[in-house]
């Protein structure tokens, strides 16, 4: 264990030593210095123990080893080639089919190196494992603590945006500016029955705003049912007279270079509804675009609270930037089964609390953009399964990395994961947590796009690559290692059994582990506040469970949230490349 926090201190104390002096004194040390480094920590660790005492010599050839990785790295992420750019790069652009391979493997191999460590590393360093335990619990502890901060902050930033009367709020703060502007709701479809769109459409034609300033896009795919289509087309009828307009589209199928999925059908839409707004001459700069999943039910105020965010930012700034409301899983909840409601409760604050503490939160299924803005980016990435975030990656790099997701916290509902069965419940769970983490697939385009652009700030463009490898990394292993990986050390290394430490491990991972659980108390008490009324007809027994619910995290988080993500980056890692599949939607009458 300290020989690896020596090779940390070395390697974090210069890499960030030579961004400092980039940006303070304008220098950059090269990566031959680092190379030397690492030469000298050879040396010292081989022929040092005739000039220090051992283990001093081991110690500070580490300390070298790791100054020099530091350093080097930092060379090469920050001027793209470690020696000699021209033939570094050279060979990059030959091999970038390899090259391109090798970053999809990438996930999947740190995912499998994590899980299988504390089989390995037990052989020779049971204690590094056990040390790497504690910190990880007690990472899970800050984070849980944090979590139920954040939730309850978050909450109440919900009632309040709930409470505002946003469209009095836009006449009185923007009496000028406000009325130029239209809204597009945008809604792909693909075998989402009537009874999951038509509330969709409904809270749209319902919302607290000017229904002439209202426009609504529905997108089917060709291959869809005729019979639904019919039905929606009907319904969709009675729209319009009372909201701006309708547009409907058929998106054809196997366009090339598209993939069957939301993304490419949200660009067919957005070209259609350019064509209608140029007929009509509305500028298209003065239309306020909003990307809705079919099952998204919108809060009466959230057209006016979103616009009202969008004028409120810096006019210099709000056309680089998305605005996204708080997302509630609450349409069909006390229908699902009680493992999908407890991941519908954990996604929908996961993603509250993103929102909150962190600057580097993605688009994640709805958000709102100028429309203008979103033609400049040059709209979603149709050949990828992920749209959110490709389209949030490619914002990114388009703006130069002055590119954030701004909330405005007024509630989007949304469907908790229910099928006709239990089994195939939990099938369409499994898969659509599988497609969510399947967001490793911009891994290529991510490192493509990181080198390429040179103009973005080092740090800011090397934080927010950092911070989604740590995400899906996390997300696979985390949880299967803070609860079997201590399990396994005396089961591999006997002699470990007889120290002090292995006594302690499971005494200090419970105690730790249980403080993180009591932060669940905040989740139980805003899902209290926000969740809709249990039904009158349950009995007694149903409404005990749907309290004792709470006592499934544990498992779930071990199962059905941290498997998809495995399976999502093992299947990269092999390249049995995922296709989009559509996560059926069900509601008892």
């Amino acid at each position: 264990m300290r020989l690896i926090l020596c090779f940390l201190l070395g390697f974090l104390g210069f890499f960030y030593l030579a961004e400092l002096l980039s940006r303070v004194a304008k220098l950059r040390l090269h990566s031959i210095l680092g190379l030397i480094f690492i030469f000298m920590g050879f040396l010292v660790g081989f022929f040092g123990e005739n000039l220090l005492i051992y283990p001093l010599n081991i110690y500070l050839a580490i300390f070298l080893l790791g100054s020099g990785s530091g350093l080097t790295l930092h060379h090469f992420l920050s001027k793209r080639y470690i020696i000699s750019e021209r033939l570094e790069q050279g060979f990059i652009k030959r091999h970038a089919t390899f090259f391109e391979r090798l970053l999809e493997i990438l996930p999947g191999a740190l995912t499998w190196i994590t899980l299988t460590s504390p089989f390995w590393l037990s052989f020779t360093l049971p204690f590094a494992v056990a040390y790497i335990l504690i910190i990880a619990d007690v990472y899970w502890l800050i984070s849980a603590l944090k979590t139920a901060v954040l939730i309850y902050v978050g909450y109440r930033k919900i009632e309040w945006a709930k409470s505002q009367p946003w469209l009095e709020n836009l006449k009185k703060d923007f009496p000028e500016e406000y009325p130029k502007y239209y809204h597009l709701l945008i809604i792909p479809t693909f075998k989402e029955s009537l009874q999951v769109l038509a509330p969709a459409f409904d809270a749209i034609t319902h919302s607290n705003y000017p229904k002439q300033k209202i426009f609504l896009s529905v997108g089917f795919e060709q291959r869809d049912d005729p019979i639904k289509i019919k039905e929606t087309l009907d319904y969709l009828k009675k729209y319009s007279k009372n909201i701006a307009g309708v547009f409907t589209t058929i998106h054809p199928s196997n366009l090339a270079g598209e993939v069957a999925g939301p993304a490419s059908n949200r660009n067919f839409m957005v070209r259609k509804a350019i064509l209608e707004f140029n007929k009509i001459n509305i500028p298209l700069e003065k239309v306020f675009v909003t990307t809705l999943d079919a099952d998204f039910v919108i809060h009466k105020e959230f057209l006016a609270g979103a616009l009202h965010k969008y004028l409120s930012t810096p006019v210099e700034l709000r056309d680089k930037r998305t605005y996204t409301g708080s997302f509630l899983y609450y349409n069909n909840y006390w229908q699902a089964p009680a493992p999908m409601r407890m991941i519908a409760t954990g996604t929908a604050f996961w993603q509250l609390t993103e929102m909150l503490s962190s600057d580097k939160y993605r688009n994640f299924s709805s958000f709102s953009i100028n429309l203008k803005s979103l033609l400049d980016v040059g709209l979603w990435i149709p050949d990828k399964v992920n749209d959110d975030s490709g389209f949030y990656w490619k914002a990114y790099f388009y703006f130069k990395g002055d590119y954030k997701i701004i909330p405005h916290f007024v509630p989007i509902n949304a469907d908790t994961v229910m099928d006709v069965t239990l089994l195939k419940t939990i099938q369409n769970q499994y898969l659509q947590l599988k497609r969510w983490a399947y967001g490793v697939e911009f891994y290529p385009y991510i490192f493509k796009q990181y080198f390429a652009q040179t103009d973005i700030d080092f740090w800011d463009k090397t934080d927010k690559v950092l911070f989604a490898l740590w995400g899906y990394w996390k997300w696979g292993t985390l949880a299967l290692f803070v609860t079997f990986g201590g399990m396994l050390i005396p089961l591999i290394n006997p002699n470990y059994k007889q120290s002090v430490l292995a006594i302690n491990l499971p005494i200090i991972s419970s105690w730790i582990l249980t403080a993180a659980f009591l932060g669940l108390f905040a989740t139980i008490y805003v899902h209290e506040k926000t969740a809709p009324k249990r039904p009158a007809n349950w009995s007694i027994f149903h409404k005990v469970w749907s309290y004792l619910q709470f006592l499934l995290v544990p498992l779930v988080v071990v199962t059905i949230s941290t498997i998809p993500s495995i399976d999502a980056q093992t299947s990269l890692m092999f390249g049995k490349y995922l296709e989009f599949r559509v996560t059926n939607k069900a509601r008892m009458k």
